[in-house]
C-alpha cells in the first residue's frame, strides 16, 4: 500500500498567503522599520512566493518515483528500511506535523527517501532544497513533486519574512516536510555541524502559537559505497565543485552504473519541540540572548540522534584498518584481526550495522575488499604467497570518507586513550583528576570537526565509557606511564591513532603556515599554503596520514586557530600558536604510543591464531 499525494495545488496558492492578515501585517511592520514603501515590499513578497511555490501532482510524483528507482537501481541492490522503525514512523506522521531532518551524503539521498516513503506507504514529502537545483527543465518538474527551492536569504529581510510565513503555512497543512540538517553534502564522511536556517522559522511558529507541537524526525541515509566519494576527494585537494545543470545531471546519472551495495535509511528517535523547548510561553519568556543557544541545543540533539542511527558498514571498518596501517599492505587475516575489537564493541553496545559489516569470516572481509578495489579506493597484490591489500595511490581521502562515517561511535574511547596517557604524566596525586582535564582539552581541540555533548554530559559519558573499556582504571593509572600503557594493552579497541591522527597532523600544518613571516590573511591563500606545506611534510615523512592533506581539515584547523586567538601578528598571538603547537605535538606523541601498542596486539592475536603458534606471513 502506498500513500498517494493529493492532486491539489494548495501549496502553490501564493496569492492567498500574500493576502493573509499575518503576512501583510508582518510586511507592513518591516516596511516601517526599514523605511521602504509598503507596496514595494508586498510586491517583492509576491515574487518570492511565486519562486517558493510547489505542488504535489500524482502523475509527476509517480514519474519521479519510477525515475528514482531506476537511478538507484543502476548501482544499488536495494533501498533498505527497518520494518520496526517504519511502523513507528507511520504512527507518528499520522498523529502530528513532522519535519524529516536527514543527513546528506549524496544527491541520491532525496531519491532514497522519495522511493522509500512511496513504497512503504508513507506520505510524500515536501522537500526544501537549494535554488541551484532549479535548473531547466527539471526545476519545473521538481516543483510539481513537492520541491521548494530556497535561496540564501542574506540581508534580504523581505525574503526571510516571506519564507518564514510560507514555512508556517506548510506546517499548518500538516504535510511532512524534509530538508538536510547539514545544509550541504558531507565531504568528509562525518556529519557536519547543523545549520539552524529553517529551524529558526519553525521555532518562531511554535513560539508564536501557530503550531501546538512539531516532531523533528532524524534520518540517516547511508551507503555501502558511494560514487561521489571521488568528487569529494578532488574537492578536498582543491578542485572546484561542479555547477549543477542538465549536462551535469546526465554525467551524474551515467556515473551511477556499478555495484555499490545497498542504501540504508534509518530513523533516529524523534524530537518534540514542546518536550525539548518547553511550552511556547516559556520560550517566549527567554531573554533573546538565550534563545539561540536553546535552538542550537535542539539542532545538536537532532544531529546526535542522526549519528546514533547511522549504521556501521563493512567499507568503514576495512578502511579504518587500511588507513591505520600507515602505508603497509595487509593480508585478509590481518584486516580481520584489526577490526575484531570494533565488531565486538558494536555487538556489546547494540550499535546499528549493515550486513556488509558482519566481518566474522575471511570471505566476508574479502568481499568488502574486492568492492573497494573495484571502486579504485584499495589495491591488491596477488603475486606473493597470499594477497595483500592497501589504500590505492592518491585514494586516502576517499578511504577516509568511509572511515569517518563511523568515527563518532568510537570517539569517546579514542579520547579516553589519549587522556589516559596525558594523565599518567602528572604527579601521582593528580592523575585521576587530570584524566578529566586532559579529556576536556581534547574536546576543545576537536570541537570544530566533531559533535560533542555539553561539558558535564561529556564527562559523564566519558566516565561511563572508560569504566566499560577498562574497569578499575584509576588504580592502574596510579602506576604512571607504565600503568597507562598496560591499561591500553587490555582495552578492547584502540582507535585514537587510526581515527584522529589525520586531524591532528592537519591542524599542525595550519599552525606552521600561520607562524610564517609571510603569513597571508586571505583564507583561500592560507588554504593553498596549507596544501603545499602539507604535501611537503608528507613527502618528507613528517606527516604519516596522507588523508590529512585536505582543505576541509585545514579549514577546521583555521577555525580552531581563530578560536584560540592564534591568528595574526603580535607577541601574544605568536605565544598562543606556540601553545597550540605544543599541545598538538604532545597529542601526536601519544597517538604514536597507541599505534605501537595496537600493532603489537594485532601481531600477538595473529600468532595465537596461526597453526602451532607460527608467525603469520
Amino acid at each position: 500500500m502506498t500513500a498517494e499525494p493529493p492532486e491539489t495545488p494548495a501549496h502553490s496558492d501564493a496569492s492567498a498567503l500574500a493576502d493573509s492578515p499575518a503576512l501583510r501585517s508582518a510586511l507592513d511592520a518591516l516596511a516601517r522599520e526599514t523605511g521602504r514603501d509598503e507596496r514595494e515590499v508586498r510586491q517583492a513578497a509576491r515574487r518570492y512566493l511565486r519562486e517558493l511555490r510547489t505542488t504535489h501532482g500524482r502523475r509527476v510524483h509517480g514519474l519521479w518515483v519510477r525515475a528514482g528507482r531506476a537511478l538507484l537501481g543502476r548501482g544499488y541492490q536495494r533501498i533498505d528500511y527497518d520494518p520496526a522503525q517504519l511502523e513507528r514512523i507511520h504512527s507518528l506522521l499520522a498523529a502530528a506535523p513532522a519535519v524529516v531532518l536527514s543527513s546528506h551524503k549524496s544527491y541520491l539521498d532525496g531519491g532514497a527517501l522519495t522511493v522509500g516513503f512511496h513504497d512503504h506507504g508513507l506520505p510524500p514529502l515536501t522537500v526544501f532544497g537549494g535554488i541551484n537545483m532549479a535548473f531547466w527543465p527539471l526545476g519545473a518538474l521538481w516543483r510539481r513533486n513537492g520541491m521548494v527551492f530556497i535561496r540564501r536569504a542574506g540581508d534580504d529581510a523581505v525574503y526571510r519574512c516571506t519564507l518564514r510565513h510560507y514555512l508556517a503555512k506548510l506546517v499548518g497543512e500538516r504535510r511532512p516536510l524534509q530538508w538536510f540538517i547539514e545544509g550541504t553534502r558531507s565531504r568528509t564522511g562525518k556529519l557536519g555541524r547543523p545549520r539552524l536556517g529553517l529551524l529558526v522559522y519553525l521555532v518562531d511558529a511554535y513560539r508564536d502559537g501557530r503550531i501546538d507541537d512539531l516532531w523533528l524526525l532524524p534520518v540517516a541515509v547511508s551507503y555501502d559505497q558511494l560514487q561521489e566519494v571521488a568528487e569529494y576527494a578532488d574537492e578536498a585537494r582543491g578542485a572546484a565543485k561542479a555547477a549543477e545543470s542538465l549536462g551535469w545531471l546526465l554525467r551524474f546519472v551515467r556515473a551511477q552504473h556499478g555495484r555499490f551495495g545497498s542504501v540504508y535509511v534509518r530513523f533516529g528517535e524523534p524530537v518534540s519541540l514542546r518536550e525539548t523547548l518547553g511550552p511556547a510561553g516559556a520560550l517566549e519568556a527567554l531573554p533573546p540572548d538565550e534563545r539561540r543557544p536553546a535552538l542550537q541545543k535542539l539542532a545538536f540533539e537532532v544531529s546526535v540522534r542522526i549519528n546514533d542511527a547511522a549504521p556501521i558498514t563493512g567499507a568503514a571498518l576495512v578502511t579504518l584498518a587500511l588507513l591505520g596501517a600507515r602505508g603497509r599492505a595487509l593480508t585478509v587475516r590481518q584486516i580481520g584481526a584489526a577490526v575484531q575489537g570494533y565488531l565486538d564493541f558494536a555487538r556489546r553496545r547494540n550499535l546499528p550495522t549493515t550486513p556488509t559489516a558482519a566481518l566474522a569470516s575471511e570471505a566476508a572481509v574479502r568481499a568488502v575488499l574486492d568492492a573497494l578495489v573495484a571502486q579504485g579506493v584499495a589495491n591488491a597484490h596477488h603475486a606473493g604467497r597470499e594477497p595483500v591489500f592497501g589504500v590505492a595511490a592518491e585514494q586516502h581521502l576517499a578511504a577516509a570518507y568511509y572511515r569517518n562515517s563511523i568515527a563518532h561511535f568510537f570517539l569517546l574511547g579514542a579520547i579516553a586513550e589519549v587522556a589516559l596517557l596525558g594523565a599518567a604524566e602528572r604527579s601521582p596525586g593528580e592523575r585521576t583528576a587530570a584524566f578529566d582535564s586532559e579529556a576536556l582539552a581534547l574536546r576543545d581541540l576537536f570541537k570544530f570537526d566533531f559533535l560533542f555533548l555539553e561539558r558535564p554530559q561529556f564527562l559523564a559519558a566519558l566516565q561511563a565509557e572508560i569504566d566499560r573499556l577498562a574497569p578499575g582504571w584509576q588504580a592502574q593509572l596510579a602506576d604512571g606511564p607504565d600503568g597507562a600503557q598496560a591499561l591500553l594493552a587490555r582495552m578492547p579497541t584502540l582507535g585514537s591513532d587510526m581515527l584522529l591522527r589525520s586531524f591532528v597532523e592537519s591542524y599542525r600544518v595550519v599552525v606552521d603556515v600561520l607562524d610564517a613571516p609571510e603569513e597571508a590573511t586571505d583564507e583561500v591563500r592560507l588554504l593553498d599554503a596549507c596544501m603545499g606545506l602539507g604535501r611537503q611534510h608528507l613527502l618528507q615523512g613528517r606527516m604519516l596520514a596522507p588523508e590529512g592533506v585536505s582543505r576541509h581539515l585545514y579549514r577546521a584547523g583555521l577555525e580552531l586557530a581563530r578560536h584560540r586567538q592564534a591568528v595574526g601578528p603580535g607577541a601574544d598571538r605568536a605565544a598562543r600558536r606556540r601553545e597550540l603547537a605544543a599541545q598538538l605535538d604532545d597529542v601526536l606523541h601519544r597517538l604514536g604510543m597507541v599505534h605501537r601498542i595496537a600493532v603489537r596486539r594485532v601481531e600477538q592475536s595473529l600468532r595465537q591464531a596461526a597453526p602451532g603458534g607460527a608467525s603469520p606471513s
